[in-house]
């Protein structure tokens, strides 16, 4: 298992000035050992298109890691540079593709870092005049104290804001202030606190592939329909929209409609780079939602026509605590869902409820006893049930079989 997790950066006052986020292996609190750094950066801008950076650095920006060769693609752009700062690490057999994307990611406004730097490191030096920030290893530096002390004149000339990490003890921090460091991060000031448990947010592949159809179709029903079909996600898009809207968006039709054409473009961008795709038991928990969503839709269109959009929604995420390891009613409060909704997932009785509890009854059985109940409450006969299940179904497979 992985978490985002974020440490905060100090000021000389004490004050919190930026955050780092980073992936982490929660058991060690260390670095993954079995995933490179491209794949910690998709990781990391994933979650904050998803959580939003404001809400991640509570106001104050926050510090990506990211491979500098990473830039010319475009996990960017569905970011505010108000927010979101740009670290670099590993940035060897860098092109003129990539200073063109750094030159492009500065007229938009994004702050730049450089991570562990040295002046030895000839890799890092044609980037130092484009950034705002160098971050110095005060226990992993090439330099001794004294030598550090000629640097950091060098860095002032520059006009550099400097940074201090790994800061462990008391005797650290004070060092650092005397030598002159603008700000200051380690295990002494603050931890790192997790942010997210990054296993939530999957996906189908095949997701990507319809959408790109749709889009370059310029299809925005469609679009909404391919997201209806995908768990993760249409929980990605909600959560990306509420984000960057201050009230709350309750269904993907407007979430769609708020973000707009350009937004939905590169929000498809960034679902195909981060990689994230359901497999196995997340594969059979979508297959059993997407089936959820089409019978409670199916059993409203007979019981309340009127109610099929929400019906729709609330199957769709009746299994989230399988899928995203949370309570519906919680997700529900997350994403801002219906009212209806969220009663229906607390349990309380309303006509949503109602379709649910109907669901869960008829989606492992057809014995002709239970048809003929379900019929009686819903005023219809037991073919049109048995009609409304196997629609279900066969909507299930040609998806499925569209998605394959």
């Amino acid at each position: 298992m992985r978490v985002l997790s974020k440490q905060a950066i100090y000021d000389k006052k004490g004050n919190v000035a930026f955050w780092e986020v980073f992936v982490q292996d929660p058991t060690t609190g260390k670095y993954p050992e079995d995933i490179d750094p491209l794949k910690a950066t998709t990781i990391a801008v994933d979650v904050l298109v998803e959580l939003g950076a404001y809400r991640v650095g509570e106001g104050k920006v926050v510090f990506v890691n990211v491979p500098a060769i990473f830039l010319e693609a475009s996990m960017f752009d569905l970011l505010s540079p108000e927010y979101v700062g740009i670290e670099l690490v590993e940035n060897k057999n860098i092109t003129t593709q990539t200073y063109n994307a750094i030159e492009l990611l500065l007229k938009r406004g994004f702050k730049f870092c450089i991570d562990d730097f040295g002046f030895e490191r000839i890799d890092y030096l044609p980037l130092l005049g484009k950034t705002h920030f160098v971050k110095i290893d005060i226990k992993n530096s090439p330099y001794d104290w004294q030598e550090l002390k000629e640097v950091m004149v060098v860095l002032k000339s520059l006009k550099k804001s400097v940074i201090a990490k790994n800061i462990e003890t008391e005797e650290d921090y004070k060092r650092a202030k005397e030598y002159g460091f603008d700000y200051f991060q380690g295990s002494y000031l603050s931890p790192p606190t997790v942010v997210k448990d990054t296993r939530t947010i999957s996906y189908l592949r095949s997701t990507i592939l319809e959408l790109y159809k749709a889009l370059t179709e310029g299809d925005m029903k469609r679009t909404v329909k391919i997201l209806e079909k995908d768990v993760g996600a249409a929980y990605k898009l909600l959560k990306f929209a509420n984000s960057v809207k201050a009230k709350k968006i309750s269904s993907l039709e407007e979430a769609v409609a708020y973000l707009g054409f350009d937004n939905i473009v590169k929000f498809a961008i960034v679902l195909a780079l981060s990689e994230m795709f359901a497999k196995g038991d997340e594969r059979k928990y979508w297959e059993r939602a997407l089936y959820r969503a089409c019978l409670a839709e199916k059993l409203a269109e007979i019981y309340s026509p009127n109610l099929k959009a929400k019906a729709h929604t609330a199957g769709l995420f009746s299994l989230s605590q399988e899928i995203f390891g949370r309570r519906p009613e919680n997700l529900a409060l997350e994403l801002g869902l219906d009212k209806d909704i969220l009663e229906a997932f607390e349990k309380k009785p309303n006509e949503l409820s109602f379709i649910l509890s109907l669901v869960e009854l008829l989606e492992d059985t057809q014995n002709p006893e239970v048809l003929e109940k379900v019929a009686k409450i819903l005023k219809t006969s037991p073919d049109k049930v048995k009609s409304a299940i196997e629609s279900a179904k066969e909507e299930l497979m040609t998806i499925t079989q569209e998605l394959a």
